[in-house]
């Protein structure tokens, strides 16, 4: 049986993936803290909603309501916006490199903790998936 034949196992492998190339892009950030003119990188997130449009896209995701007060398809049902912010306040040192090493350490430990949560979900859906097969561990 082939996991990253099922969505859920696929999306994951994709976010552990993505959470490892980050990772690397924030260490080659901290290992260059002290070269001159260095201008810190970080990988572009994911986007749900583009992942949604995707999907909606190919016919494969149809939004459907039970009841008259549930969210629409159409957005009329939400009660917020979602906006994107940027929040770069780095300042450049005088050397030209903008690397921030507190910033960088809590992005590095951030995306570890975003890793091991991918780990420990995809652990738990095999899991579930060998006692539905019978087999134990």
């Amino acid at each position: 049986m082939d996991l990253k034949s099922i969505s859920l196992f696929s999306s994951l492998s994709q976010k552990m993936d993505w959470l490892t190339e980050r990772q690397k892009v924030l260490a080659q950030n901290i290992a260059n803290a002290n070269t001159p003119g260095y201008v810190p990188r970080d990988l572009k997130k994911i986007s749900f909603k583009a992942h949604l449009d995707q999907t909606n896209a190919a016919g494969d995701l149809q939004m459907r309501t039970t009841a008259r007060g549930h969210m629409s398809a159409d957005g009329t049902g939400a009660n917020y916006a979602i906006e994107e912010q940027d929040a770069k306040f780095a300042m450049d040192s005088p050397d030209g490199n903008a690397v921030n090493l507190e910033d960088e350490l809590s992005k590095m430990a951030n995306t570890q903790m975003e890793y091991t949560m991918a780990v420990n979900l995809y652990r738990k859906h095999v899991s579930m998936i060998k006692t539905v097969l019978g087999r134990r561990g």
